[in-house]
């Protein structure tokens, strides 16, 4: 869907090329580009909201539509490149006078004809568009078709603060680390603030559950509160003073009456003279963090706090933070055998080649290790099925509720991109799995695709592709390959 925006969104500037005097189109001709150009645009802006929906959420009609305007855009984005290459073409300097005078007066002829295929061509797109629009307006039944009732739906990172840490494999590591981060100087009184950040699905909420046991059993004002996309920040504070006085907070006082203020006032009197251990888990973004954080009073008492981000702007705005590394592959081994077959040493020799395959496919994310071993765990009659599994990691996983939950987790970041950082990220999936590519050669690579509009300002095309590319490290969705920070290569995973 997103790649049908990328198409699309560059179009109209394209066709407003068409109306530079250079062209010598006619004025009935100039009037059919600004009426396409602003068609193409009111299309462009319904796609990005089509583009924002999950593609099973989405109805049949649409992704038809969708589809359409795909096909639509890249027939006409092919005729535009045509004709603006055929009409700038240049004279070649080593011609003769006469030779040039010839060829001169064949342009001409030649130009004429492609500025009457591209008026024609116009017409028929713009034909063609209305045409879509018109099926589509035709047979839609919204208002005909009661809609099914709507099923709650259940987050499916829930499980993780539920696990038994004994259940865990490798998390007592970076459990000390992020404990030490936090008592390090036992003298210093001042509120303790640490930031779990990496990619989705690496274990962050699983981490920050294993520090908060840890270091809560000897502080009386505690608080485990998920936030997520697009907060409700006030259900966030009520939240946040329930789990710290729960007989207060849902017998004595009525949270619901009081506003985003009242609420941070309750808030920071409460914990003005407490102190307290709060874990922030899921936080997408700095405003949403700003405003937790004020509420968080800092009392000088020896108080902590642990938030969890797939974003590395929020990790920086807290200050002090810990970047999650996927599992080591000792580590992914033992949780993926341990899971199946209770050990290493206890799978069947026949599944050793298979396992280890679907191992490294997992690239170390624990979740995905997790939810590959349940499916696989009750599948120990076929091996076929597992080759066949391994194959279609990443895709094909449908009518599987544990598959469709690892989905839900890890496109949760795919969803929070603008609509021309998801082009960006898609076109990573033209290069094999664990290739590594230069950062320039990708950006470059993406300006070529026109992904990269032309910016404001002196800020040039390269510029405003690293801008891109460094949104994505930010977000948690490419990751630099270490030890290669001159020439910023990027690894690339299924």
């Amino acid at each position: 869907m997103d790649l049908v925006t990328g198409a699309l969104g560059l179009l109209p500037s394209k066709l407003l090329e068409l109306l530079k005097d250079e062209y010598k189109l006619q004025k009935d001709v100039r009037v059919k580009v600004q009426s396409l150009s602003r068609e193409l645009e009111c299309m462009h802006a319904a796609l990005r909201k089509v583009a924002a929906v999950p593609l099973n959420q989405l109805d049949d009609q649409v992704k038809i539509w969708a589809r359409e305007v795909r096909e639509a855009s890249y027939d006409m984005e092919d005729i535009l490149d045509s004709f603006l290459v055929h009409v700038d073409g240049h004279d070649q300097a080593d011609l003769s006078r006469l030779k040039r005078a010839m060829k001169k007066m064949g342009d001409l002829f030649s130009k004429g004809k492609a500025r009457r295929q591209i008026s024609c061509a116009i017409e028929d797109i713009t034909k063609q568009l209305q045409q879509m629009t018109e099926r589509h307006a035709r047979y839609r039944i919204d208002d005909l078709v009661a809609k099914p009732a709507a099923t709650t739906s259940i987050d499916p990172r829930l499980s993780a603060l539920y696990t038994k840490v004994s259940q865990l494999v490798g998390i007592e590591e970076p459990r000390d680390k992020v404990i030490k981060m936090l008592t390090s100087v036992a003298e210093d009184m001042d509120t303790k603030i640490v930031s779990i950040v990496g990619l989705g699905g690496l274990g962050k909420t699983t981490l920050a559950k294993a520090v908060y046991e840890n270091l809560s059993q000897d502080v009386r004002f505690k608080a485990f509160v998920p936030v997520g996309r697009n907060p409700d920040l006030k259900t966030v504070l009520k939240d946040i003073l329930i789990d710290l006085d729960k007989k207060r907070y849902t017998t004595e006082l009525n949270l619901t009456i009081l506003n985003e203020r009242q609420l941070i006032d309750e808030l920071r009197e409460f914990l003005k003279d407490n102190r307290y251990f709060i874990a922030i888990d899921d936080i997408w973004d700095v405003p949403s963090w700003n405003i937790i954080r004020y509420a968080l009073y800092d009392n000088s008492l020896g108080s902590k706090i642990v938030i969890t981000t797939r974003k590395h702007d929020v990790a920086m705005k807290v200050g002090c933070s810990y970047d999650m590394e996927p599992l080591p592959y000792e580590s992914s081994k033992e949780l993926f055998y341990g899971r199946i077959f209770g050990s290493e040493q206890k799978c069947p020799k026949k599944f050793v080649e298979i396992s280890e395959g679907i191992i490294k496919k997992c690239g170390g994310v624990p979740l995905a290790i997790i939810t590959t071993s349940s499916f696989l765990a009750n599948k120990l009659g076929n091996i076929k099925e597992w080759y066949e599994f391994c194959e279609s990691i990443g895709s094909g996983l449908g009518g599987n509720s544990d598959m469709e939950n690892l989905r839900k987790i890890l496109s949760l970041s795919y969803y929070d991109l603008p609509a021309h950082l998801k082009t960006c990220l898609l076109y990573l999936n033209v290069f094999p799995e664990d290739y590594e590519i230069n950062s320039g050669r990708l950006i470059w690579r993406w300006i070529a695709e026109d992904f990269v509009p032309p910016g404001e300002g002196d800020q040039s095309l390269f510029e405003l592709g690293q801008s891109y590319f460094y949104e994505l490290i930010n977000r948690s969705l490419i990751q630099l390959e270490k030890d290669d920070e001159p020439e910023k290569k990027v690894l690339l995973q299924q």
